[in-house]
């Protein structure tokens, strides 16, 4: 997935667990390939499922999605399914940004971590980070979120009429992380709108 050497302006990263492969394919077919844009996807799914998941979502979209491998440059108008089995996040060398996808650690309870990954969005410099948790029960990514609405970035949980298990997304909203709470037929057209201002 190479496009030269155009930098990323903006990383949207998305967690989701149970009901998530549906909301993510709602959404990427809804949301326009954005200029300066990469989005980072970690859906708790076995590592034999998430390269499909990956190819499903590239057929079905207008982005270039693809499982992500150990340091692949990340990229505009790119999307990067983390691998199931693994720790995936996104390692900083000035303006270039590559994918680490290394075994798990011991605090990982779910894989792929959303909370590894979001945090290691909100860490990136230089770039606008939005984090987004959709479906499922548990806490992952709820700490993700906090980190990246610490670092400045922008946070979005999906409601709670629209989720399938509210548990992640009422979790981060409860702890007070979430800047706005939309429903999954919305997100596509709110990422675009602040996207597009976060250039």
């Amino acid at each position: 997935m190479s496009q030269g050497a155009r930098h990323v302006q903006v990383i949207v990263a998305m967690g989701a667990s149970t009901g998530g492969p549906a909301a993510f394919a709602a959404i990427l077919r809804d949301l326009p390939v954005l200029d300066g844009c990469a989005v980072m996807i970690a859906q708790h799914l076995p590592a034999a499922f998430t390269a499909s998941f990956a190819e499903r979502l590239n057929r079905e979209s207008a982005w270039a999605v693809g499982e992500a491998r150990d340091g692949d440059l990340v990229e505009p108008g790119q999307c990067y399914v983390a691998p199931g089995g693994k720790r995936t996040e996104i390692l900083q060398s000035g303006m270039e940004l590559r994918c680490a996808v290394r075994p798990p650690a011991p605090q990982d309870v779910y894989l792929p971590s959303i909370d590894a990954l979001f945090a290691s969005v909100a860490r990136v410099r230089g770039v606008r980070a939005v984090g987004v948790l959709l479906t499922g029960m548990g806490r992952d990514g709820v700490e993700g979120l906090r980190a990246i609405r610490e670092a400045g970035g922008f946070t979005i949980a999906e409601a709670a009429e629209t989720a399938v298990v509210d548990g992640m997304p009422r979790r981060a909203r409860e702890a007070g992380w979430v800047d706005e709470t939309v429903a999954l037929h919305d997100i596509a057209a709110r990422l675009a709108e602040i996207c597009r201002v976060g250039r």
